[in-house]
């Protein structure tokens, strides 16, 4: 074996080491395995790769592409079952880094033209391949942010999940336009002024390709911020819903509260005037329709009116409410928080049990502080079908106009520091939350 043309092999074919370094940067906290057994396992076909393609490739004098791209199904086919991430957003990850990694060897090319126009094989001198990996080390350093930073998080932004397929096509194209520029042979840049112009020209390629991908990032990040902008106003107006349903409802009680003391009145008339049957008469039709006295559940008036409304709506409905509350009167937090948190609860509760058998229809509430500093706040029921959870661990809505409630309550509870837990266990949706009281809150 010809140790020279074995060292410039070597040199050449150990392009794979940065073009796996700008595969993995953007996806490394997608791995579906371990880090020490992803980069083993990198580690392992890249050193075969290299050891492999040197023996062969001198043994036969051929070029390393007869080698490369073969070896390009393996390394894609491993890239995708290692990466836990879609398809589309995958494929442009390994494509971004081979067009990347292309035009380095392309730009080489032009560059050390000098050096191979008196070089009759098919393969980078030793000095052309250090100065090919040279370069490719400059557009890692000049990509490092957009593949560390930018491009993770154009990953995870869901605003622009519809156009990665487009960038996947892009970049396939891409990739094999600079593999179709690729000059056969260093001579024929030499013709002329093409060289000089095509090393100051090609240059273009990857500044116009780092300004499209911050671009994109921009453009994404706005579209995220007018979504999220978007659906706090959703939550807003539809926490103030829930509060003024609240007030409506304390309203009509106070229009009772003043009927029933002029009942009083009409009462203490016909007791002074002594007319028996007249105030017998008066009084049978509440007692024809006056239920037994219902259990006071909270402390706080405004509470306990959200929950009798939800207990007319529960008896409605032939669902039973089991209430575990042990709180005080005046809360450490907004009462309009709490409403909103209560209310939307019952309402995907009593929504959920409304599908099943009369006999299952019973839902859980506790609410109490297991800590002075510490709230705490559980609502459990049954439910049919299945219950899928999105990214944020929270259920995802079956339909985009729903889902606005359990955002609601998560904008709560953070706005309080705590913590909100959704999950299925035996049959059964729960929902624990915990927050902080003012003192540790955002409200200081």
């Amino acid at each position: 074996m010809n140790i020279s043309f074995a060292v410039r092999y070597t040199a050449e074919l150990f392009m794979i080491v940065p073009a796996a370094a700008m595969a993995i940067i953007p996806v490394r906290k997608y791995l579906r395995f371990s880090s020490i057994m992803t980069y083993s396992l990198l580690s392992v076909m890249i050193a075969v790769y290299i050891v492999s393609g040197t023996v062969i490739c001198t043994m036969f004098l051929l070029p390393t592409n007869y080698f490369l791209f073969p070896f390009m199904v393996l390394f894609l086919t491993a890239y995708l079952l290692c990466i836990n991430l879609p398809l589309a957003k995958k494929l442009f990850c390994f494509f971004n880094s081979a067009m990347l990694c292309g035009f380095c060897t392309m730009y080489s090319v032009f560059v050390t033209a000098p050096l191979e126009t008196e070089d009759t094989f098919e393969v980078f001198r030793l000095s052309s391949g250090l100065i090919c990996l040279g370069i490719s080390l400059l557009i890692i350093a000049a990509f490092f942010r957009t593949l560390a930073f930018k491009l993770p998080q154009l990953l995870k932004n869901e605003s622009i999940d519809k156009i990665w397929r487009w960038l996947v096509v892009i970049t396939m194209i891409m990739t094999f336009i600079v593999i179709w520029m690729m000059p056969i042979n260093a001579r024929n840049t030499m013709v002329g002024r093409l060289r000089k112009v095509s090393i100051v020209v090609l240059l273009l390629i990857p500044i116009v390709i780092w300004f499209m991908y911050h671009i994109l990032w921009w453009v994404a990040k706005q579209m995220q911020e007018t979504a999220e902008l978007q659906q706090n106003y959703d939550i807003l107006q539809m926490e103030e819903k829930q509060y003024k349903k609240t007030l409506q409802y304390l309203e009509e009680t106070s229009t009772l509260r003043h009927d029933f003391r002029h009942h009083l009145l009409m009462i203490e008339e016909f007791a002074r005037q002594g007319d028996t049957e007249k105030l017998l008469e008066y009084i049978k039709p509440f007692i024809d329709t006056t239920t037994a006295q219902r259990k006071k559940h909270f402390e706080n008036p405004v509470l306990d009116a959200v929950a009798s409304h939800y207990i007319d709506l529960a008896q409605a409905q032939d669902t039973l409410l089991l209430w575990n509350i042990q709180l005080p009167e005046k809360l450490p937090f907004r009462e309009s928080d709490i409403c909103s948190l209560l209310c939307n609860l019952l309402e995907n509760s009593l929504k959920a049990v409304s599908e099943l058998p009369k006999t299952k229809r019973t839902v859980h509430i506790g609410m109490h502080f297991p800590k002075e500093n510490l709230f705490a706040m559980m609502i459990r029921n049954p439910f049919t079908g299945t219950i899928v959870f999105g990214k944020d661990n929270l259920p995802v809505a079956p339909t985009e106009n729903h889902g606005i409630g359990m955002r609601s309550i998560k904008n709560t509870v953070d706005r309080y520091n705590g913590k909100m837990l959704a999950y299925v266990e035996n049959g059964l949706f729960e929902v624990d939350i915990i927050m902080y009281t003012t003192k540790n809150s955002h409200f200081d």
